[in-house]
């Protein structure tokens, strides 16, 4: 069976307009290089709880964690220590709004985007709803995505869409461009999570592969560049206007702002 990085080159060589709706081959699974297989592997849960994404100017249903849980005092106090998974922290819900017990929320950094796109928005883990005061809501951690510490947002966690073990098919477009990375700098490793300027309002859709290419034309002091496949990426998180692609294939990790980022392949319904 070919890999995958071959049909993907072979894809990328071929003009948009010929890439119809075929059978493509499945996603090598991510397993050590001694027990690798060509078997697709859907989109796990925590790669979609974990997905930072681009609040778009949109408002948040943010609530606050307070912090690690004293049991002595049952109050949450600020520290700034990192939350371990099995911790109670004290959580306060969005103003006008309350959790419910069995709740579960999702812990995130919050940090400012670049013009026009809000805030990037960095799950650093989950807790679930517990006990409630009039001070604070008790919530036990259940997942480590990073640091957790106090002065971090809450959210209330979406539905899981369900797995999708289809294999996927070729894809024509849309075609978008990179617009930043969660870590800024290169070289961009597998694993990162990186923005692109279009989403569901283009068609975009959960799952869907995304290859980023090279701008063909002279550099300066250099070789001139091709149009070249760079990484290859599946959306993890999907907005109105933009999407969070993980790399999971690298053959040149030189993928700076404007480099057009075109989806391949999909996942047929």
């Amino acid at each position: 069976m070919r890999s995958t990085l071959t049909v993907l080159a072979l894809l990328a060589a071929a003009p948009l307009g010929a890439q119809v709706s075929a059978p493509m081959t499945p996603r090598m699974s991510a397993t050590s290089s001694s027990d690798r297989s060509d078997v697709f592997a859907p989109l796990r849960p925590g790669e979609l709880h974990s997905a930072a994404f681009l609040t778009e100017m949109q408002p948040m249903p943010y609530g606050r964690v307070l912090g690690p849980v004293s049991q002595a005092a049952v109050v949450a106090h600020q520290s700034a220590e990192m939350v371990m998974v099995g911790r109670t922290i004290g959580l306060l819900p969005p103003a006008g709004a309350a959790y419910q017990r069995g709740d579960t929320v999702v812990l995130a950094a919050v940090t400012p985007a670049a013009r026009g796109w809000g805030e990037m928005v960095v799950p650093t883990g989950l807790a679930l709803v517990g006990a409630s005061t009039p001070r604070q809501t008790e919530a036990l951690v259940i997942a480590s995505y990073g640091p957790i510490r106090a002065g971090q947002v809450t959210l209330p966690m979406g539905p899981t869409p369900t797995a999708n073990n289809s294999d996927p098919v070729k894809a024509d477009g849309p075609t978008g461009n990179f617009l930043f990375g969660e870590e800024q700098g290169n070289p961009r490793q597998l694993g990162s999570q990186l923005f692109i300027d279009i989403g569901s309002n283009a068609g975009l859709r959960l799952g869907d592969y995304i290859e980023f290419r090279g701008h063909p034309g002279p550099r300066l002091n250099g070789a001139d560049t091709i149009d070249k496949g760079l990484a290859i990426g599946q959306v993890v998180h999907l907005g109105a206007k933009s999407s969070t692609v993980r790399l999971y294939r690298i053959s040149d990790p030189t993928i700076v702002m404007g480099t057009p980022a075109v989806r391949v392949a999909t996942l047929p319904n």
